[in-house]
């Protein structure tokens, strides 16, 4: 959750004005969908006030087609990726989208503002994964050392964000050994189902 919270600090940072999201680049990636959802936000803050589960509505048009997701819950499921049915892929990455943007919306409207420092990646021409480093400086001057990860689709070229990096713990990584265990365990239907279960408690 805390590097869910991170991640929100850098997409929602304090940047004026909207701009197109150039896909080619990985830097502008990041910092055209800061400026796209802070701008987003702002637009609509009396909505969003009146009916807060519309952050749901920002987060899917603003972030989501930034985030590779299903690249990401195909990671997550590791090694049983291939003992699964192409139904229960469709289940797990529809449930793990789900999840990610009721999870993003929860936690924006937590956000306090942040200093925020963006340090562009400029070695990325014949590259297919990049890092994009990120420094965040709260009101105590504690400091927090991320990055972001994106791969780029070979097919498309666009570079999407797939992973995020916050003092050295990657949440994809983390999210892959916690669900990895419990499809060991209880099976990929069962893990479906809390992910399920999980987004039905937020929306309730």
């Amino acid at each position: 959750m805390r590097i869910l919270s991170i991640v929100l600090l850098i997409l929602c940072s304090t940047f004026a004005a909207a701009n197109e999201v150039d896909m080619s680049n990985p830097n502008q990636v990041i910092h055209s969908v800061s400026i796209n959802t802070f701008a987003r936000i702002n637009a609509e803050k009396e909505h969003l006030q009146e009916e807060p589960d519309y952050i749901q509505v920002v987060i899917e048009e603003e972030l989501l087609p930034y985030f590779d997701y299903k690249y990401a819950a195909y990671k997550v499921m590791g090694s049983h990726l291939k003992e699964t049915s192409k139904v229960q892929r469709n289940d797990f990455v529809n449930a793990f989208r789900t999840y990610l943007v009721n999870a993003y919306g929860n936690i924006l409207f937590k956000y306090d503002q942040q200093q925020i420092e963006i340090l562009d990646n400029t070695h990325f021409t014949d590259k297919k994964i990049v890092s994009i480093p990120v420094r965040i400086r709260d009101k105590n001057e504690q400091l927090t050392q991320l990055a972001f990860k994106l791969r780029k689709n070979k097919k498309t070229g666009e570079w999407k964000v797939f992973d995020v990096i916050a003092e050295g713990i990657s949440m994809l990584n983390t999210k892959q050994s916690e669900i990895n265990d419990l499809i060991k365990k209880k099976g990929i239907n069962h893990v479906i189902q809390l992910l399920e279960k999980k987004n039905s408690e937020f929306s309730s």
